[in-house]
Formats: C-alpha cells, structure tokens, sequence
C-alpha cells in the first residue's frame, strides 16, 4: 500500500483548517501546526467564567454571499443563522440609521442631490461583477467623483480616515469595491460563535485522522532532498499561512518571494456592560478626532442569554504600530474612551462596566496600494513543495473568514495538483 503524502500547515486559522479539510478529504496525511492554545486566528474567542459561549476577539460576521464558508460549515454539521441587525452611524451626536436606500435618501447632512449621487455611485459599484480593473486608481481619488465630493467627505472619508489614518492615501480603488459589492443586510453567525465553527472544523479532521498541535510554534522550517523538516519529522510539501513577516523568520529568503506592503494592527476593547449602550448592531463613528472607530453592540444580534445576560460591546480599532492607544493598560483605554461613550449615550455611567476585556494583533488589515495584484506572487514559493497562502493573498478582497475558507480551498486543490 503506498504511503499517503504528508503535508505540514503552519497556522490555525480558517484558511489553513479549511485547506486541511480539503487535502485530508482527498486523502493526505494533514498535520496543523498552531502556536496559539486555541484554534481560529483572528476569528478565535475566548470564553469567561458564566458564559455558554465563547466571543470573537475581534468582532465578525458573515453575509449571504459568502458560500465557501457557509458550504463548508453545513458540510460539518454547523450551518450559519442569518439575522437582520440595525447599521447606523453616529454623527453630530447622533444615532442615525444609513444602512440603505431609503434611510441615505432621509439623510438631512446631505442635499438631497449629494444623497442621490451617492445612491447611484455605491449601486454602480454593488453591480459591478469584477472591479479588479479599479486598483489602478486610489480611493481618495476616485470615490469623491464617482459618489460626489459632499457624501464622499461627511461619510466616506472619515470612514477611510479613522480606519487606515496615515496609509488613507494608498488604498486602492478595488479594495472598496469589495466593501460594497459584497454585503448584505442580512449577517450570519454561528453557534457557539466563529470559535465554535474553528472548534468543529477540528473536530472534523481529527476524526478523519489529521493531526492538530497546538501552542506549537515553529522556529524554523527547513528542506533536504527529502522534502520538508519540521521537528524532526519530514512532511513532502508545507503550507505557510501565517503572515508574511512570519513567514520570512520561518523560511530561508530564496524560498519565498513577498512585496513590502504595509499593515495594521487591530484593537478591541470589549466591554461587559449592565444596560444597552446604542440602538444598533454596527455603529460606525463619523466624528473627528474619536478614540475608536466602530461600536459593535453583539448583544444587539445575539442574545445576552449566551453572555451572562450582560450586554457586550465591542470599541474597535486598526492602529499604525507606532500608536500610543497599542500600549495603553486596559484601565487607561476604558478611562480614554468614557468622555465618548458619555457622548453616545447621555445616561451612561462608569458603573456600567461590569468587565473589561482588550485585545490587540499585529497584521490585522493589509494596506492595499495601487496595481496590487501586479505584485502578489501565486501560492507555489520559489522552494518546491512550498506554498504560502495569507491574509495578503485574498486581494482585492478585504480580510474575512469567507475568503480565508475559500484561499485554503484553492491552494490545497493546486497541492493536490501538484503532488
């Protein structure tokens, strides 16, 4: 009987889970590498003492259009629920809802002429069936023409700002194309949230056989003429999914091939709270110069009953790594953030907060520069046998446990080809 081709995949999170799915259902011999103690990436969560279930990191969701992650998570017997939370914005001290058509036509901060040209501006972009062609233009050109200088500077532009701060002027055009071709109203979630998807996901390959070493981080990988070396075991092929910096520590430099691109971290500051804070699921913040840059109500989607019966809320940011909010102690960011939180919500106290929880991460969002796919190299690496597919990969679009599931399912079908 032949020996099955054993394949090595540094990191744990959906696009590797998900291309060990795929390989060991093909039939390879699959060990996961994960330096963390949990699997899940940045969709990882964690779970206090009085809850049934854990809570992402970094708050996500999935939308109706994203098949690969829904295909897979029916395949392993844990199907998405779709709900219909509230989007709003808050702006000049207000909640306002502009999460469609009709409310953007209600929006009095614009003429009625800004709020129809923008209208028509995100419609051309949500029907566009590939806007790859638009990365030869940057954001900051382009959008003030395509959805009027008005919209794009009371909305869009303290979006852009609050999110990628001093990298605003290098985003593409194609990446926000993403943005809006790709959402939907209605938002799915998991039970037991998107750790219990990863945890299922697990559940799945072990019992097919694979293997999953977790808090084990790798040092170095190195080759030979039999293939690949991974503490003290030989592996015929290894996918590295972790980020580019990582990966040029773990790998010699003639293996692997990468363009410099800029990235952020990200930041959130989950508060346990006694009382709702805001109306809305998603409260995107339009105000200069605020602390944070989004406030996610999750109890406003999920209920509370899962958490303790206290509301959750997430603060959240994406942070150039020289930004002083990235070493602040959880009580310094909580005592930062109160003023704007009084702001939101007039009767908010302190004595609210029941339990703080902050969390940060390098290498959370890519900055995406113009002509980017020009320089994104395929998943095979310069060393044979090797392959890389990260975060950076998923251009034009943004990060999102979707993309992840679908990259894992296309560079394990090119290993399958290729072995």
């Amino acid at each position: 009987m032949t020996e099955l081709k054993k394949i090595a995949i540094i990191g744990g999170g959906f696009t590797g889970l998900s291309a060990a799915i795929f390989l060991i259902d093909k039939g390879f011999d699959v060990t996961v590498f994960e330096a963390n103690d949990k699997l899940g990436g940045l969709a990882s969560g964690f779970r206090p003492s009085g809850w049934r279930w854990p809570l992402e990191i970094f708050y996500h969701h999935i939308f109706t259009g994203d098949k690969e992650i829904i295909s897979l998570s029916k395949k392993i017997g844990l199907p998405p629920m779709f709900l219909s939370p509230v989007t709003t914005s808050f702006i000049d001290g207000k909640e306002l809802q502009l999460d469609s058509p009709i409310s953007v036509l209600k929006f009095k901060k614009l003429s009625i002429f800004s709020r129809i040209r923008m209208g028509l501006g995100l419609a051309i972009l949500k029907i566009i069936p590939n806007g790859l062609f638009l990365e030869k233009y940057k954001v900051v050109d382009i959008l003030p023409i395509l959805i009027g200088k008005q919209g794009y500077e009371v909305i869009w532009e303290k979006l852009l700002r609050a999110k990628f701060s001093d990298y605003t002027d290098r985003v593409n055009m194609a990446w926000f194309w993403t943005r809006v071709a790709k959402r939907s109203q209605k938002l799915g979630y998991f039970k037991g949230g998107f750790q219990g998807l990863a945890d299922k996901m697990g559940e799945y390959l072990k019992a097919k056989g694979g293997k999953i070493l977790l808090r084990k981080s790798i040092a170095k990988v190195e080759k030979d003429k039999t293939g690949f070396k991974i503490d003290d075991k030989n592996y015929d092929a290894v996918l590295l999914t972790v980020p580019t910096p990582v990966i040029e520590k773990l790998v010699d430099k003639d293996q692997v091939s990468w363009p410099k691109i800029d990235y952020l971290w990200g930041q959130t500051l989950i508060l346990e709270l006694k009382r709702k804070l805001i109306k809305s699921y998603w409260m995107n913040i339009l105000e200069k110069n605020w602390p944070f840059l989004v406030a996610v109500e999750h109890t406003n989607m999920i209920s509370k009953n899962n958490y303790g019966k206290k509301t959750i809320i997430y603060l959240g940011n994406y942070l150039p790594e020289n930004d002083k909010r990235l070493v602040l102690s959880d009580n310094e960011l909580l005592k930062l953030y109160l003023p704007y939180l009084k702001k939101i919500n007039k009767n908010f106290k302190k004595d609210w907060v029941v339990n703080i929880y902050r969390f940060k991460q390098p290498y959370s969002q890519p900055v995406f520069p113009v002509n980017y796919s020009q320089m994104v190299p395929g998943f095979r690496a310069k060393s044979n046998g090797m392959y890389v597919a990260n975060m950076s990969m998923v251009y034009p679009y943004d990060r999102g446990t979707n993309y992840a599931v679908k990259m894992g399912q296309d560079v394990a079908d090119l290993i399958v080809k290729d072995l």
